[in-house]
């Protein structure tokens, strides 16, 4: 291979000499600039090494997901994080983003309720998105308004979400926090993930082979968290006296059951186990991988 380049370069004269020398020098300064760019100012370099615009997410030690659990409440601040350079999708609006807080509902009475809604909106036209968004606001924007007419009774809701775009996946994750006078406080979590170019949501078995593992896999880290969770609720029962029982036998614990979760923008997946989607606590479960 040397020999032969030699060989061309010889035969090169003048000008064309002049020129290969040219380009070649402009090819190592771009791959040099490349890889200055990959190392210090890539956000996602090491999930995505190559820079296509696909994190995957990099492998984590279990403090390190342990972290990322117990910061899962600050994820929800109403904006939309975005890895991906070219993204082609028709919007309902075009000078918003692909997710934006089309919902701002805050209201109080100091006798009957304080709400403080951000709803977002798929902004992206195509009859699965619309199906997503009339799910949304039926869930949170009709909640928020029925609350708003309360002449009995004291309820606090809020409403807060946080959006994710990884290449051709958007993902919507919004939590709600409801207190009614006399009841438990009440967390429930709902999530859409998007394929933009498929038109279709995306299923816990897609986001499984995205990131190039397996149902058994997936399958072992859900049992293994849960037991954690349930040993340390125990703990905590003992010396408090309070408990939230879970049963770890339960199907809800099935990958094909486990039905709220989402893809970062850095390429890890959240399932999460809500409590508070069918009953009245604030316990909520997560596995990340």
């Amino acid at each position: 291979m040397i020999r032969a380049m030699r060989r061309f370069v010889s035969h090169l004269t003048g000008r064309n000499k002049y020129i290969f020398f040219l380009v070649l020098i402009l090819i190592c300064i771009a791959a040099l600039s490349l890889g200055i760019y990959g190392q210090f100012f890539y956000k996602y370099s090491e999930t995505d090494p190559f820079m296509i615009g696909i994190n995957i997410g990099a492998k984590k030690t279990a403090e390190e997901y342990s972290i990322l659990q117990s910061n899962f409440n600050e994820l929800f601040d109403n904006t939309l994080r975005v890895n991906s350079n070219d993204i082609i999708v028709n919007k309902l609006s075009r000078e918003k983003d692909i997710v934006y807080t089309f919902y701002n509902l805050v209201n109080e009475d100091e006798t009957f309720y304080n709400v403080n809604a951000q709803i977002p909106l798929l902004n992206i036209d195509s009859q699965v998105a619309k199906k997503i968004n009339n799910k949304i606001k039926e869930e949170y924007y009709n909640t928020a308004n029925n609350i708003m007419r309360k002449t009995e009774g004291n309820t606090v809701y809020s409403v807060s979400y946080v959006a994710f775009i990884n290449s051709d996946y958007v993902s919507i994750a919004i939590k709600s926090v409801l207190k009614e006078q006399g009841k438990s406080e009440k967390v429930a979590i709902k999530t859409y993930t998007y394929s933009m170019s498929k038109e279709r949501l995306v299923t816990l078995e897609d986001l499984i082979e995205l990131k190039k593992t397996t149902k058994e896999v997936v399958q072992v880290n859900i049992n293994d968290e849960i037991k954690k969770v349930y040993n340390n609720a125990k703990i905590i029962a003992n010396e408090y006296g309070t408990l939230y029982e879970r049963d770890l036998n339960s199907d809800i614990y099935k990958v094909e059951n486990s039905n709220v979760y989402f893809l970062t923008d850095d390429g890890y997946v959240y399932i999460v186990y809500p409590y508070g989607n069918e009953s009245y606590t604030n316990e909520v479960d997560i596995v990340i991988f």
